[in-house]
């Protein structure tokens, strides 16, 4: 192919004509003689292996940045089978392809040196963090032309664009944080020049402050909360209450809820309040009560916002919302029966069609289908503490390994919720028995579990080691603020779970190539347990807590299929090695 029919091919990605697709990009490459022939086969050689590793097929995947950005957004090492250095030249290589393809492709590395005014600038920056991430701004506008005083919209807005023809993931998030860190330093430094951009938000922000109602709406609600949160003691002066005594209606009896479900209740009724004002269905100074906000009309209203916001799709936002309103209207405004027959109905018309698990969990769980990859899973706690324990002067960042693989350690033997775990109390929730190798439980009384319902769970023989290892050598370097939680945060308090979350997700990728969030835990449990005893969903219900037995065969029972579609095709396998007289052919 010579020099004009490989630069036809390039401009193909620019020009209104079909996507340059991977496999057509490797061969304009492959024939292009201005490009040394060793080079030409390393990135060739390079964005195959990489594509084998990331499931694309060149012959019908476009050479598209954001295309590999996404790919690219997860693979580890261990994900795509290579080694951290082959990777990243794999990475390079696809790097180069592109912008082959593209002369306005931005590369992520830049070897251009600064000029002396933009690192007097860089200096200005006290975080080495902050001062990073602005070099790169600096290297693209210094080869753009801008000098350190024309930076401003222009040079962003230019910046913003190369960032987005760039396999970076996370390019938009990229882009906020050094608008961020630009203002902060035009801010804090009047010697500089350039001027301050604008910081975009993805965010629809339709959820009005609290304080955009009257403070009467949330005396209102916090009366129907503490009403919510009754705790099982019993006060005599309130064995019944003179509504239940001299009312004609039964009462419904009262669940106690837990106080992150309150919060959650808190926050849908601050976006259900928000929708009605932003809809000009109610101003937001009549929003005066928690009955104001439950009439079939307002809950009518208010509910086809968020279903035109979900694409005319129903899912467990609405549903939630929905519910929430039904319970206030029945148990603390105490709306009429043809009212709240009404609101149910809105429930019922508003829950997702799906039944069992949804898609996504079902993604995670298909690593699990592999042997090996349930192998590499069981063993991973063991291996982040052997690499942990090879650290001669362990930090804070090495104990929190360690408490990372401590939870996955316990909730794969005890599928526990992350917030039962993280709520864990040394003094109160673990129970020790006599001797130098007694056994360790973990309990957890009844308003702590989901179900209501007394947990003791036994720590297997092998987690108690590690949990004494955790104890002694790596929770003081967590921090130094006296408490007695398992997983502690700096502070003391208890570990947020979206922390813990992506600490687990992390060091998962990292050291097995695949990685579950902390709920999808439960259904690993499940999964392998049922691919052993099929059928047998009373021992999952009971080791997963659930209140019913419908509630575990409706989630699980999908993942039984798979184990008959492999039967099947054993019987088919013997079929088709059948001679037809009782042999094998």
């Amino acid at each position: 192919m010579d020099q004009i029919a490989s630069s036809r091919l390039v401009q193909s990605v620019q020009a209104d004509l079909p996507a340059l697709t991977i496999s057509a990009l490797l061969d304009a490459i492959r024939h292009d003689e201005a490009i040394p022939s060793k080079k030409r086969a390393d990135i060739c050689s390079g964005v195959r292996s990489l594509c084998r590793a990331l499931h694309l097929q060149i012959e019908s995947t476009p050479a598209e940045p954001r295309i590999f950005a996404e790919a690219l957004a997860k693979a580890t090492p261990a994900s795509v089978g290579m080694s951290k250095a082959r990777l990243q030249n794999c990475k390079s290589h696809v790097d180069a392809a592109l912008a082959h393809a593209d002369a306005h492709f931005h590369r992520k590395r830049s070897r251009s040196p600064l000029e002396p005014e933009f690192k007097d600038l860089l200096a200005r920056v006290p975080q080495k963090w902050a001062a990073n991430k602005l070099r790169a701004l600096f290297r693209f506008t210094s080869e753009q032309g801008f000098s350190p005083d024309k930076i401003g919209p222009a040079a962003f807005d230019a910046y913003s664009a190369a960032l987005a023809n760039s396999t970076l993931k996370n390019a938009r998030t990229r882009d906020r944080e050094i608008r961020k860190i630009w203002n902060d330093l035009v801010a804090s430094n009047p010697a500089v020049s350039g001027s301050a951009v604008k910081v975009p938000s993805f965010v629809d922000h339709y959820v009005l402050p609290a304080d955009a109602f009257p403070q009467c709406l949330w005396d209102d609600f916090d009366a129907y909360l503490a009403y919510r949160l009754k705790k099982n003691s019993l006060d005599l002066d309130d064995l019944l209450t003179e509504e239940e005594l001299f009312g004609e209606d039964e009462a419904r009896p009262i669940k106690p809820i837990r106080g992150s479900t309150a919060s959650l209740i808190r926050y849908r009724v601050r976006q259900f309040a928000s929708v009605l004002v932003i809809e000009g269905i109610l101003p937001a100074d009549q929003i005066v009560d928690l009955a104001v906000l439950v009439t079939p009309t307002t809950v009518h209203a208010g509910l086809k916002f968020f279903i035109r916001r979900a694409g005319q799709q129903r899912n467990s936002q609405i549903r939630g919302i929905a519910s929430d309103l039904v319970m206030i209207a029945e148990l603390w405004v105490r709306s009429s029966s043809s009212d709240i027959r009404k609101l149910r109905l809105m429930v019922g018309k508003v829950r997702p069609r799906d039944e069992g698990l949804p898609e996504s969990a079902r993604r995670s769980l298909a690593p699990f289908r592999d042997i090996t990859n349930v192998r590499a899973f069981l063993s991973l706690a063991d291996r982040i503490v052997k690499d942990a324990e090879k650290c001669k002067n362990p930090d804070r960042a090495t104990a929190n390994m360690v408490a990372t693989a401590l939870w996955i350690k316990i909730a794969q033997r005890a599928p526990l919720r992350i917030s039962n775990l993280l709520a864990t109390n040394l003094n109160e929730n673990v129970i020790r028995s006599p001797g130098k190798e007694g056994s360790v439980s973990l309990f957890y009384a009844p308003e702590m579990v989901k179900n209501g319902k007394t947990l003791e769970v036994p720590l297997p023989k092998k987690t108690v080691p590690l949990l004494e290892l955790y104890l002694k050598k790596y929770r003081p370097l967590i921090t130094s603020v006296s408490g007695s939680f398992l997983f502690p945060a700096m502070n003391g308090g208890p570990k947020r779970a979206s922390v813990m979350s992506i600490d687990i997700q992390k060091l998962m990728r990292r050291y097995i190539g695949f990685a579950v969030n902390p709920h999808s835990f439960r259904h690993v449990a499940a999964k392998l347990y049922l691919s052993v005893h099929h059928g047998d969903y009373e021992q999952v219900q009971r080791m997963l807590g659930h209140r019913s037995r419908e509630t575990t065969v409706r989630y699980y029972c999908d993942l039984e299929a798979e184990e008959a579609f492999r039967h099947f095709d054993a019987v088919l396998l013997g079929l088709e090695q059948d001679d037809g007289k009782g042999g094998r052919s």
